[in-house]
């Protein structure tokens, strides 16, 4: 039998069984206290009695996501990717009680993430991961959550619209040229490895030696987003690109060493796109022209895995060839990151 009594705090809600202790919680909202005492209810009466244990009811969201890490998201593919957005989760739900998280703290919770800047996708990567823990919380840790799980009564954000940045004729030049002027040793190999491979900021950033052969022109990555492992071809420039950066005999280790993190590497980026613009806008004006106000205008490094991927299907490969270089799994992903040059279709169509 359930009672529901105002309180100072809130509304408690008991549940009593004859002849067994009693279990009780205090909520926000009479209906949320209403809610649990039958979910408790319908539980007892189903043989669960695991449902009136409070220690139970007292787990946090990080004792329940480090069970969650140490179990099911051990055999994810894309485990790293989860371990980033549960990490998101735990900052803002980590001390909680999984009991108490309401939706109005998941949806507050969805707009500063959007506030931060993180683009809808990512945000909905975090709803889903919190979700998760949640779910397993339910089902196998005996948990019972007031009203079922918050995240499911949360809208999520809209898709934002995919980004369909190519290289603009110059661009790429231009860069390259920066980057020789640089002080970061090894950014321009790192810009024509991804404009040549496709290959993700972060494989270009952990390839070690050991996994590239010049000779075959082959670089094998073990770990990458999705869980799998992938061997990409090296196109002429790509092989002459890393063949520069170490005599052969001496090769070891990782073949970027300048930068620690993705991050970093980013920084090295962000100032050879600076320099290469601060040239070209002297050039334009040495030359009595009107710059283009689109040139290296929001360039990001991963805008060349796009280039590359469009690149790819310019120069003819197959939708197979073209997945087994980018690590794409469907061709919805894949079509996101192709944009082929009209102009050239058009030349082909004759």
């Amino acid at each position: 039998m359930a009672t529901f009594e105002k309180r100072p705090g809130g509304w408690r809600a008991q549940v009593r069984r004859k002849g067994a202790k009693s279990i009780s919680r205090t909520f926000d909202l009479r209906k949320d206290a209403e809610a649990w005492a039958a979910e408790i209810e319908r539980e007892i009466r189903r043989g669960n009695l695991a449902v009136v244990d409070t220690a139970a009811t007292k787990l946090t969201f990080d004792q329940c996501a480090d069970k969650y890490a140490a179990g099911p998201l051990i055999a994810l593919r894309s485990r790293k990717t989860s371990e980033l957005f549960l990490q998101k989760a735990r900052g803002r739900f980590g001390p909680s009680f999984v009991t108490a998280i309401r939706n109005a703290e998941v949806a507050t919770w969805r707009d500063a993430l959007l506030r931060e800047g993180m683009s809808p996708r990512s945000v909905s990567y975090c709803l889903s991961v919190l979700s998760t823990v949640l779910t397993f919380a339910q089902q196998e840790l005996s948990v019972t959550l007031p009203g079922g799980n918050p995240v499911s009564a949360v809208r999520k954000p809209s898709p934002s619209k995919g980004r369909d940045r190519r290289l603009l004729p110059g661009e790429l030049p231009a860069l390259l040229q920066a980057a020789d002027r640089s002080r970061a040793a090894g950014i321009r190999q790192a810009i024509e490895l991804a404009v040549e491979t496709s290959m993700r900021l972060s494989e270009i950033l952990h390839l070690e030696w050991r996994h590239v052969d010049l000779t075959a022109r082959t670089a094998h990555l073990p770990d990458t987003k999705n869980g799998e492992s992938r061997t990409v071809a090296l196109s002429s420039v790509a092989a002459a690109s890393l063949y520069a950066l170490a005599p052969p005999r001496n090769r070891r280790g990782r073949v970027f060493t300048n930068w620690g993190t993705k991050f970093a590497l980013e920084k090295a980026w962000a100032s050879c796109r600076k320099n290469a613009l601060a040239r070209y806008l002297e050039e334009c004006t040495e030359a009595g022209s009107v710059p283009d106000p689109a040139f290296l205008n929001d360039l990001r490094f991963h805008d060349l895995r796009h280039e590359a991927t469009s690149r790819l299907f310019e120069r003819g490969l197959g939708i197979m060839e073209v997945a087994s270089m980018t690590g794409h799994k469907s061709l919805s992903m894949l079509k996101r990151y192709t944009h082929v040059d009209a102009a050239r279709l058009a030349e082909k169509l004759g």
